[in-house]
């Protein structure tokens, strides 16, 4: 409970005067944390540290603040054009949750070698979504990075939430930011859920605009966001239901099957408000639904609960989403259970595409000629 009621504090959620408090007493940390992020990045400016360049073009894709934007789904959509641009991709992802070695390989791009327990979720998703990429975890991504690249020679490598790793040169940051909150809560952690000062955002060279239809677009913060990054290309982005797997059956019936049905639902993500609108706007009647915290780790119990209270209310099927069901395994023991699936629209994605693209090729002559 007191858990729960910190992270609505630190998200911006609560707003009363014991969160106001909670914030005060925080603010010498994150006054702390930001001298110590000023003082560690002037070393890269001023040339005592160097950032480690890989044999390939490295694509970056994060956000400012923890959790909810989107992040995943927009590493999916960026490594399906780049297949279909033709190129050979790899991803290096931190993989949070997972209790693992240092580095481990979730996928060769075929075979999917770890779970969630090993890796966390959100590389086993990766790995179920895009066949063909191979899906690298590890804390340090200079070296999950050269093992990739010797092992797999890919000629682009998609950084997973890797924004604020400054160790590892990037070719092109993409940073994703929510429609409704692009700054989250405003504050710096662990005063709130910033990860650096909103000035990082200059470092992008795309920012994508997500959420734009199920959240109040404020245009004062997009006119603030287009300030901050100046030298990006900004694109609006949405959510949208693409698949729905049915577990028993083993098969893909389709999104579509929701509509009119009586469901319960169970999530532990970042933005459990976004799966329940999505389930809403496929005209699902959902007469329970139970949120958890994003990488919650489900005990048998919880999983039995879950099934009972939704057997009592007479419901149809029970529905999670891709990430819950890759920290679930294969052999979750939940009746009628079904998972949905969600890919990302991008506007003038062609133009990106064309972005991209150019990047690509610039990177690839410079590697060429060193």
């Amino acid at each position: 409970m007191a858990r729960g009621y910190l992270e609505r504090v630190l998200l911006g959620k609560e707003r009363g005067t014991l969160s106001w408090g909670i914030r005060v007493l925080l603010w010498p940390l994150a006054l702390v944390y930001r001298v110590g992020l000023t003082v560690y990045l002037a070393f890269y400016r001023i040339g005592l540290r160097k950032r480690h360049r890989l044999p390939a073009t490295v694509i970056s894709v994060g956000n400012l603040t923890f959790g909810g934007t989107g992040k995943t789904p927009t590493v999916q959509a960026i490594c399906r054009m780049l297949q279909q641009m033709g190129k050979k991709v790899a991803i290096l992802s931190r993989g949070y949750g997972g209790g693992g070695s240092d580095c481990v390989i979730v996928s060769d791009g075929v075979t999917i070698l770890a779970d969630a327990a090993e890796c966390g979720d959100e590389p086993v998703l990766l790995a179920r979504a895009l066949p063909g990429i191979p899906v690298i975890v590890g804390k340090n991504r200079c070296r999950t990075g050269e093992l990739a690249c010797n092992r797999f020679r890919p000629d682009v490598i998609v950084l997973d939430d890797g924004l604020q790793y400054w160790q590892l040169h990037r070719d092109l940051d993409i940073v994703v930011v929510d429609a409704a909150k692009p700054f989250g809560s405003g504050f710096l952690m662990p005063m709130g859920d910033l990860r650096e000062p909103v000035g990082g955002l200059k470092r992008a060279g795309v920012v994508l605009i997500n959420n734009v239809d199920s959240t109040s677009v404020t245009e004062d913060a997009l006119r603030r966001v287009a300030d901050l990054a100046r030298n990006a290309l900004i694109f609006r982005a949405r959510p949208a239901p693409a698949t729905l797997y049915a577990v028993e059956q083993d098969r893909d019936i389709g999104p579509e099957w929701l509509t009119g049905k009586k469901i319960a639902a169970f999530c532990g993500i970042g933005r459990p408000d976004s799966f329940l609108r999505t389930l809403e706007s496929l005209g699902a009647s959902v007469e329970v639904f139970m949120e958890f915290s994003d990488h919650h780790r489900y005990t048998r119990e919880e999983l039995q609960s879950i099934e009972e209270n939704s057997v009592g209310c007479g419901v149809e099927a029970i529905v999670t989403t891709e990430k819950d069901w890759a920290r679930l395994g294969n052999n979750a023991q939940i009746r009628n259970l079904y998972v949905l699936g969600i890919r990302l629209e991008i506007e003038e994605i062609k133009q990106l595409a064309e972005h991209i693209s150019n990047r690509i090729n610039g990177t690839s002559e410079a590697i060429a000629a060193s």
